[in-house]
């Protein structure tokens, strides 16, 4: 059983906010948390005529948000798109097919502990940020074990799914990559992932191999991840890449969405010294 929540072989999309990732945007984003396929979605585009010529803004802010409605210079352009569907009729029957099986069986293990077994590809700090109007905020929840198959009860998953541990769970177990465990875990869904919460009961097949993480170096990490402005599938499988939550509270209503940063530093993966050392 694969995933295909997070199919990205199956839509295309036009619209900016996708441009750093070449216009692929995966199933869950598209049929539930968009929910903007066939009909499309509508959206708005907030401009201002004097900022567009360079002049400064009457009541001195630096960028268009909720408070210039009703100001003489405040435009709004109304956008409708409509994803690109990728799949001839007869493969997208089908994939409809396999996702209803796949929300059947989600459905029947949602919340229940089950037993997983697999191999860790790699260990990753876990960390969210919230930004404010005037700070931003980071906080270290612990670790993500990454799995790329496994078996979660009875069922072989040929994709990847997600270990949520704390820093006193990594710090009594020392989990690396390459490490084959087996383990209980309460089965969750988070934005189309599989995310397994609660673990114990861990029993260890094979050593790994690698420094394990520590609270210290993970906070370092964290504090100077560099953002990136694409995510690139080389940095997403990469260890030193985290893709994390982000909360934005900007305005209202807060926005919920997911940047890539780079835990060693790098603001281009093009000269990227780990991509090379790979080479």
């Amino acid at each position: 059983m694969i995933n295909p929540y997070k199919r990205l072989d199956v839509f295309r999309c036009s619209q900016d906010a996708h441009h750093g990732f070449q216009g692929r945007v995966s199933v869950y984003h598209v049929l539930k948390e968009k929910k903007c396929f066939p009909e499309g979605c509508l959206y708005f585009i907030w401009r201002c005529s004097r900022m567009e010529k360079g002049e400064p803004c009457i009541h001195k802010y630096n960028y268009i948000g909720k408070n210039c409605r009703g100001c003489t210079y405040y435009i709004e352009d109304k956008v409708h798109l409509q994803p690109e569907c990728l799949l001839a009729e007869p493969e997208y029957e089908a994939f409809l097919e396999s996702l209803e099986q796949y929300d059947a069986w989600l459905e029947n293990n949602r919340f229940r502990r089950l037993a997983v077994a697999g191999r860790i590809r790699i260990v990753k700090p876990w960390f969210e940020r919230i930004i404010y109007p005037r700070e931003n905020h980071t906080k270290l929840l612990g670790y993500l074990l990454v799995f790329r198959k496994g078996y979660i009860g009875m069922q072989a998953f040929d994709d990847t799914f997600y270990v949520r541990i704390s820093d006193p769970v990594q710090k009594a177990h020392r989990f690396v990559p390459k490490m084959k465990v087996e383990f209980e875990g309460e089965l969750r869904e988070n934005r189309g992932r599989i995310v397994f919460h609660k673990p114990g009961k861990f029993e260890f097949l094979t050593r790994g191999w690698g420094n394990p993480w520590k609270k210290d170096r993970a906070l370092v990490a964290v504090r100077t991840a560099t953002l990136l402005k694409e995510q690139p599938d080389m940095c997403l499988n990469c260890p030193w890449g985290a893709l994390t939550d982000v909360s934005d509270k900007r305005e209202e209503p807060v926005r919920f969405y997911r940047n890539l940063y780079c835990l060693k530093g790098m603001a281009d993966p093009e000269v990227c010294y780990v991509r090379l050392r790979k080479r």
